[in-house]
This record gives C-alpha cells, sequence and structure tokens, in this order.
C-alpha cells in the first residue's frame, strides 16, 4: 500500500471508495479497526497530488474527499474503467486527438527576439515567472522555447488554457515543434476519452499535457514546467465544489513537485501583477509585436449614437469600418457576450420581464429552441402572445444577443459570408475548430461571437474589430468590473493588426471616459494597475485582502436567511474571542441572483488575512457552500 492508493473501506452494510493520504508508522490506538474491503493494483495518485489536494482543500474551504475526486476523471472515479486503453470501442474520437502521436521529428522554431530570449532565459533561472506581454507578443513561442530543455533533460510539461477553444491551435503548434507524446485533457471529451488520455499520463506514456482547468490534476511525474496561458481569464475558476482557481492551484502544484511555472497574459489579475512589486514574482515583457502592429482604438460615444436608428445597436463608425474591410476583401469580428437572439421579453404595458420560474433572471429569446430559455438552469417555456403580469398584448423580445446581431449583419450586408461562433454553436467536441477553420481558410467574410472569439485567433486577413457593447461589464455589480471590462477591450482589439495590413477596432461605449477604457485605447496596462490599485485597497479587496463568499441556499427564504444570520454571527464572535480586528464579515445579504435553480440564496462576505480560521464555523450539510476568490 502506498499514499494515493484508492481503497474501498467496510462502511456499514456496504462499502465506500477512499484514497490513502497517510501511512502511519505506529499504532493508531484505535479498537475494533476493520480490515480494507478492496485496494486496486497501483496508486491512481502520486504522493505530490495528495499534498496538493490537502493544501487545495485548506485554501478553499473544501472537504479533501471532494478534492481527491476532482483529480480523477468520472468513468476512472466510478470504477467502469480500469484501464481504458486503446482497444475499447466508442463511436468518434476528437479530431484534436490526432495531435497525441508524436510526430516523426520536431520542427525547428523561429529565431526569438531579445524579449523572447530574454524570457526564456528568466524562466529558466526563476522558480515562477509573469510573462506580460502584448497580444501578438510571441508568447506562445516563449512558452516552447521554455519546454524545450526541460523536455531534453527527460522531464514533463503542463499546459494550461482556460478556454476549450483556445486548444486547437495550441495543441497543433506544440506537437509540430516539440515532437513530443502528449495528452490532451479537456470537458469536451467524452468519458471515455477523457481516461484514456489520463491513464496514459498516469502510466508515464507522454511528456506533455495540454488541457484546459481540470488538467491541472493530472497525474505528471517529473514534472518539469507548468505553463498558464491566459492566466488572466476567469475560466480558471471552477463554479462548483471544490471551487478552485486552476492558476492559483497551478502555482501550489509547482511548489510541491519542484518545477518552474510561466504565467502569461496580456491582462494578467490585477493580484497577479501585484506579485510582480512584492516580489513574489519574476515579471518578463514583450512589449512589441512580433509582426504587425496593435490596431488603433477608436472609442464610439454610443449615447450620441442614439437616435440614429437605422443601424440599430452599430455606430456609423462600425459599419463603415465593416463595409471598408469587405470591400478590400478582409475579414471582420464582430464581438457580443451575449448570445440568444435577444436578451429578455418585455411587457411595454406594465414593464414586467418573463422571469425563469426557478431564478431570479430573466428568459433568454431562443427561436431554434422553439421559445424562451433560462441560462442557468435550462429551462424552457413558450414566447408568450400575452403578459403573464397583466394580460397585454404589448410583449415584444428586446435587448441584442449573437444571434440577432448575425441577422442584423446578413441585412446589412447582404452579399457578406457571415458565420456565428457561441457556446450555443460550439456544444460539440469540435464544434469550434470546424468554425474556425473555415474562418481561417476564408470560407466567411465576418465572425459574430462571444468570448470564444475573444482570445487565440491569430489570423493576418482580419483587419476590422467591433466591440458592440463595451459597457457590460461595468454594470456588473462586482468589484472586478473594470478589470473585466479593460481586459475584455484589450482582448478582443487584440485579434486584429496580426498581419502587414492597416487594422481598426471599434469600441461601443456609453462610457468613453472610464479609465478602463480610456487605458484599454492607448494599450497600456500598467497604467490601469495604477488606477485600479488605490479603489482595492480603499474597500479592502484582492491584493489588498483576501476575499471569501459563504451562501446558503434552500427552498424557504426566510429560513435561509436565519440560518444565514446565525452563522454570520458565529463568525463576528469568533472574531471579537481572538481580538482580531483585520478580518471585516459583511452580511447576510440577497445573492446577486436571488433565486437560482428553485432555491433561494443568502450571502456572508468576508475580507481579510487569515480567512482559513473561519472554515470549520461553515456547517457541513446540504445547502452551504463556501467560495474562496470568488469571480462573479
Amino acid at each position: 500500500m502506498q499514499v494515493g492508493h484508492r481503497v474501498q473501506v467496510p462502511f456499514g452494510p456496504r462499502s465506500v471508495a477512499g484514497y490513502v493520504i497517510e501511512l502511519l508508522e505506529h499504532d493508531p490506538g484505535v479498537d475494533n479497526l476493520k480490515s480494507l474491503a478492496a485496494m486496486d493494483p497501483e496508486p491512481l495518485l502520486l504522493a505530490h497530488q495528495i499534498a496538493l489536494a490537502q493544501r487545495v482543500a485548506e485554501h478553499y474551504w473544501a472537504p479533501l474527499i471532494e478534492v481527491l475526486r476532482a483529480m480523477v476523471p468520472p468513468r476512472i472515479r466510478t470504477g467502469r474503467s480500469s484501464g481504458a486503453g486503446p482497444s475499447l470501442r466508442q463511436r468518434r474520437h476528437s479530431q484534436l486527438l490526432r495531435y497525441c502521436r508524436p510526430v516523426a521529428a520536431a520542427m525547428a522554431g523561429p529565431e526569438l527576439t531579445k524579449a523572447q530570449a530574454a524570457a526564456v532565459v528568466l524562466a529558466r533561472q526563476q522558480p515562477a515567472v509573469l510573462l506580460h506581454g502584448v497580444t501578438g507578443g510571441g508568447k506562445t513561442e516563449v512558452y516552447m522555447a521554455a519546454a524545450e530543455p526541460v523536455l531534453a533533460e527527460g522531464g514533463t510539461v503542463l499546459v494550461l488554457v482556460p478556454e476549450i477553444s483556445l486548444t486547437p491551435q495550441l495543441v497543433e503548434r506544440f506537437s509540430r515543434r516539440l515532437g513530443v507524446p502528449m495528452a490532451i485533457l479537456h470537458s469536451h471529451l467524452t468519458e471515455l476519452e477523457r481516461a484514456q488520455q489520463w491513464w496514459r499520463v498516469r502510466r508515464r506514456e507522454v511528456k506533455l499535457v495540454i488541457g484546459s482547468r481540470s488538467a491541472v490534476f493530472a497525474p505528471l511525474a517529473d514534472l518539469g514546467l507548468i505553463v498558464v496561458d491566459e492566466e488572466g481569464a476567469g475560466a480558471y475558476k471552477q463554479d462548483r465544489t471544490p471551487r478552485y482557481e486552476a492558476g492559483w492551484v497551478a502555482q501550489e502544484l509547482a511548489r510541491l513537485a519542484g518545477a518552474h511555472i510561466l504565467l502569461g497574459s496580456a491582462t494578467p489579475k490585477v493580484e497577479t501583477y501585484a506579485r510582480t512589486r512584492s516580489g513574489e514574482l519574476a515579471l518578463a515583457e514583450l512589449r512589441d509585436r512580433v509582426r504587425g502592429q496593435p490596431a488603433p482604438i477608436q472609442l464610439v460615444d454610443m449615447r450620441e449614437n442614439a437616435g440614429e436608428a437605422s443601424r440599430g445597436p452599430l455606430s456609423r463608425p462600425l459599419v463603415e469600418a465593416v463595409t471598408q474591410t469587405l470591400e478590400a476583401g478582409e475579414q471582420a469580428i464582430l464581438f457580443l457576450n451575449r448570445r440568444g437572439l435577444s436578451t429578455f421579453v418585455l411587457c411595454r404595458d406594465c414593464g414586467a420581464a418573463v422571469e425563469c420560474p426557478n431564478c431570479s433572471v430573466s428568459l433568454v429569446h431562443h427561436p431554434e429552441l422553439g421559445g424562451l430559455c433560462c441560462h442557468y438552469c435550462g429551462a424552457q417555456a413558450p414566447l408568450p402572445a400575452l403578459c403573464p403580469a397583466c394580460g397585454s398584448r404589448q410583449i415584444k423580445a428586446l435587448g441584442l444577443g449573437t444571434q440577432r446581431l448575425q441577422t442584423m449583419v446578413t441585412k446589412l450586408w447582404p452579399r457578406a459570408r457571415v458565420l456565428r461562433l457561441d457556446s450555443d454553436i460550439a456544444k460539440g467536441p469540435d464544434a469550434y475548430w470546424d468554425v474556425y477553420q473555415r474562418f481561417a481558410q476564408g470560407e466567411a467574410d465576418v465572425l459574430v461571437g462571444t468570448q470564444l472569439v475573444a482570445r487565440g485567433l491569430d489570423l493576418e486577413a482580419v483587419t476590422a474589430v467591433g466591440v458592440v457593447d463595451a459597457d457590460q461589464p461595468l454594470h456588473f455589480p462586482d468589484y472586478r468590473s473594470a478589470e473585466a471590462a479593460f481586459g475584455m477591450v484589450t482582448q478582443v482589439a487584440g485579434r486584429a493588426g496580426r498581419g502587414q495590413r492597416p487594422a481598426r477596432v471599434i469600441v461601443q461605449t456609453s462610457n468613453p471616459d472610464h479609465y478602463s477604457m480610456r487605458l484599454a485605447q492607448a494599450h497600456d496596462y500598467r497604467a490601469f494597475f495604477e488606477a485600479e490599485m488605490p479603489s482595492r485597497r480603499m474597500f479592502n479587496f484582492p491584493p489588498a485582502a483576501d476575499l471569501a463568499v459563504v451562501t446558503h441556499s434552500g427552498a424557504d427564504s426566510e429560513q435561509i436567511a436565519a440560518g444565514a444570520r446565525v452563522v454570520a454571527e458565529s463568525f463576528r464572535v469568533a472574531l471579537a474571542l481572538e481580538g482580531a480586528d483585520d478580518i471585516l464579515v459583511a452580511g447576510p445579504s440577497p445573492a446577486a441572483i436571488h433565486r437560482l435553480r428553485g432555491e433561494y440564496r443568502w450571502q456572508i462576505t468576508i475580507r481579510g488575512r487569515g480567512l482559513e480560521r473561519l472554515r470549520h464555523l461553515v456547517p457541513r450539510v446540504r445547502g452551504w457552500s463556501c467560495d474562496v476568490d470568488p469571480v462573479a
């Protein structure tokens, strides 16, 4: 028996699965110990993974067993696949998996710029490095150049990407450049594919793993380098227990495994960049593009466009930019981070919106589903002919989603070939890849999409980019709203100007004087960081303090509120007994979405340092959840 073994433990009339986390050298002095019912022939998890699980459980206030389960794919966790060998049959294979086979010879890389070469040297010398580079600055080449010596010395490499959508281009480039056996781990694979890939990693058949958030738990031995691409992306945050953030976990993994870590982004988290100021992270910068130039960004004040109804939500400058691009035989991208035909259905007489019966949100119009749909719980309803509140016939679908925007684009430019890329389109394992390939090969002129088009696309023919509604993040009740707006504009704008042809970016906003917009227009992250930090310090938000949100949910709102008040008071009493004044407990208060999936939610917000000392006061029963370092 070893640390990491999965065992079956007698528990009354049945047995339950558990994991060996420690081997004692002395008798624990417990009477009536039972023998194990069964044990796997080999450990599922490595010793450093057990240590990592304990750190994750401690930091994120999560049960250790939930973290251990998250480290093992579902098919293996439930015992349906002990080896998941290639002889197992299935209906289809993801196109990405063809890159898992090593090529005959690795492809030589281009000569690095001075800035890239310096970044590689720093990544070799320092255990943890933030690679802050402009979009198109050549970060991927730095990743691959940093990986080469690690692989040559017999080590393994883990590369994390925030979105499944970013995987195809990255996988292809790493495969051709490094030429080593690799595994791919992400949620769009079938359960069998994930099990097969996981076992290849565990059996030490691969040297390189590329994957999304959960790949941080891959059982890689001899780990030498971890790369976290686009480290500032919110997609690295898990939205259910254990609510970990993969970038934080990756840094703990590097420390425990003795590996180097390279975090890369044009828009790193404010907390991450602050750590370069404190000396916790070394900083490497790529200030210039490898090819092309950052496209100039024009801010269009939509308050001045309100009366121009003929073009609807598209301003004159944006229409002109797209028209000129199409006339030149080039491509355009229009970004709108809302999917669906319309964002809500409203009664013009009483002002009531049609809401989800289970959640405190408006239903979204999706004609392909035959009516309305909730983006949170999936509930569907027909489009009503009468207002459910007052019976009026003056009920209409309003707002703008990517589906309606696509329809508008085809009407404005009837000769243009238009593709759409959002989560409604990219449902299959290779849907994103198919749309990307068609657009990259010139089969479409305009690409309309959500955040799936904001990162990763590197296409020289794209010379016009439009951000249809840049204000959306600013309206969200979150302390990171300015950071989200700055990052969104910067990343979307980065899709233009990748080649030698002149390009332009049109950003539509009703807040053109907001510092997030002005500094995104100037391509100046450092100035944004300096402008953002005073409010973080003033209101005691990260990185000035740690943040946790404890949520109590259930069917009875008053009962849930009362339970939340009891726990909030227990926090305050415990802190008072300690004489601690470094932690602030706020609430409870209704969550931003008060009712979700049929349950009411009340939240307690905690800010300060050393929040872990309150974790034992949270009831370990259904209806309670903890979110440390929350991302709205």
